[in-house]
């Protein structure tokens, strides 16, 4: 099942494909460009994919894989988190 969730992010948005990539870190690949793109990466427990779609300041996260003892809400908080960091 996949889980949706929208992001406002005002800035500027080739910094925030570089957040999203040292969020995945080396243990994941991130595909696409400042409107789209896909992406997957490993955790301890299990891999996770999905894709985003930027539009203005908004940022929508399709999580389309994720492992099965991490809640989307706990996804979607560490998405978060990432964003805030500069």
């Amino acid at each position: 099942m996949a889980n949706q969730f929208t992001v406002k992010y005002p800035g500027d948005k080739a910094g925030l494909l570089n957040k999203i990539k040292s969020t995945i870190g080396n243990k994941g690949k991130l595909a696409g460009n400042e409107q789209q793109g896909s992406f997957e990466g490993d955790t301890p427990v299990g891999s996770f994919e999905g894709t985003y779609l930027i539009e203005g300041d908004d940022i929508t996260i399709t999580i389309t894989k994720k492992p099965f003892l991490v809640s989307n809400s706990r996804i979607q908080e560490e998405f978060e988190k990432a964003l805030k960091k500069a």
